[in-house]
């Protein structure tokens, strides 16, 4: 069993960390003025809200990542993503890189694609998954479901926020229509505090909804630029945009920077588990501005922004500073950006 929140030693107190807020879900879902104020300023800052009151069963899939990680390499290796062309599937410690350098990674991960739980992928071309998988499929699919109609919760927010019109990008993220969509459980063994787990970057997607119960997530201060580590919250979910999302409401707000160190104090001592939904557009749909006049340009859809952006630092493609500066060249975080003034939340 993975371990529980009792059994993980406890967050140190005498750390900074990045001031993160707390926001009800159900004060998001009836457009509560300080909760759709809240949520726009840390989408239009930091990056990050931490997300309470939500459905989503997150226990089940830390029980889950446990099982996965549990399995013998070789059997792990039968489902490398590497095998079969698509971001699916198990990527092993050391197929990515951390830094210009090429410093491999230590983690381990495994994607699950939506399409394929939920049938939206024809039956003779879904991927084979481990037993863990099968054999908890039902489970799976209500994580899914669960998660992804959270999504669309804050896409409806953010819509009410900004003043989007109603159910615009709601229709670019229907559960059932062929998406990159997926959950992802990772598993880390323990590293130093110092030692970077995962390099800087910002999600590609729409939404990424996380959950994690040890240390070790870090943002950047998008007025200092200094790392902060995130203090888990026991039972909420962290949440923060992704580039496809910035591109589709014209920058109005913008991708959380962070990166993952390993854990602070005695969490250090542990292995860490993380479960994630990670939600994107559509795959059809072309990635720009909602909220702007044309400009005439072509524009990648997002299975195309996807692919480009997920194989980049996988080791096999790396070429080092070049590689780094083209993925920074497509990221969209505040931290980047800090010369863009904020955007206000609509009256409506």
């Amino acid at each position: 069993m993975a371990p529980q929140d009792s059994d993980i030693p406890p967050f140190p107190s005498d750390i900074p960390t990045a001031d993160i807020p707390t926001i009800s879900y159900h004060d998001l879902l009836s457009f509560s003025p300080p909760a759709l104020q809240a949520m726009l300023s840390a989408t239009q800052g930091v990056g990050f809200f931490f997300l309470s009151h939500h459905p989503i069963d997150s226990d089940f899939m830390f029980d889950l990542a446990d099982a996965l990680f549990r399995l013998p390499l070789p059997e792990k290796l039968q489902y490398d993503m590497g095998s079969h062309g698509r971001y699916f599937g198990y990527k092993h410690q050391g197929a990515s890189v951390v830094d210009a350098s090429g410093t491999p990674d230590i983690n381990e991960f495994y994607n699950i694609p939506k399409d394929d739980l939920l049938g939206v992928t024809p039956a003779a071309s879904r991927l084979p998954q481990p037993a863990p998988i099968e054999d908890h499929t039902p489970q799976l699919q209500q994580f899914m479901r669960d998660a992804h109609a959270v999504v669309m919760g804050i896409l409806r927010a953010l819509e009410q926020g900004i003043g989007v019109p109603e159910g615009e990008l709601l229709a670019l993220h229907r559960l059932e229509a062929q998406s990159g969509d997926q959950a992802r459980v990772t598993h880390a063994p323990p590293v130093a505090s110092g030692r970077i787990a995962l390099g800087e970057h910002t999600d590609y997607g729409s939404v990424t909804v996380l959950f994690n119960r040890l240390g070790g997530l870090q943002a950047m201060d998008p007025e200092t630029r200094e790392w902060r580590y995130v203090r888990p919250v026991p039972g909420c979910a962290l949440i923060n945009l992704g580039d496809a999302l910035v591109q589709l409401l014209g920058r109005r707000v913008f991708s959380g920077l962070h990166r993952v160190m390993g854990p602070p104090g005695e969490q250090a001592k542990c292995s860490r588990h993380s479960v994630v939904y990670f939600a994107r557009p559509n795959g059809d749909v072309p990635l720009k501005s909602l909220m702007d006049e044309e400009d005439g340009k072509e524009a990648l859809t997002a299975d195309e922004w996807i692919k480009q952006r997920a194989t980049m630092r996988l080791k096999a493609n790396f070429k080092g500073q070049e590689t780094i500066d083209k993925y920074r060249a497509m990221e969209h975080a505040r931290a980047r950006e800090n010369d863009i003034a904020p955007q206000v939340v609509s009256e409506a």
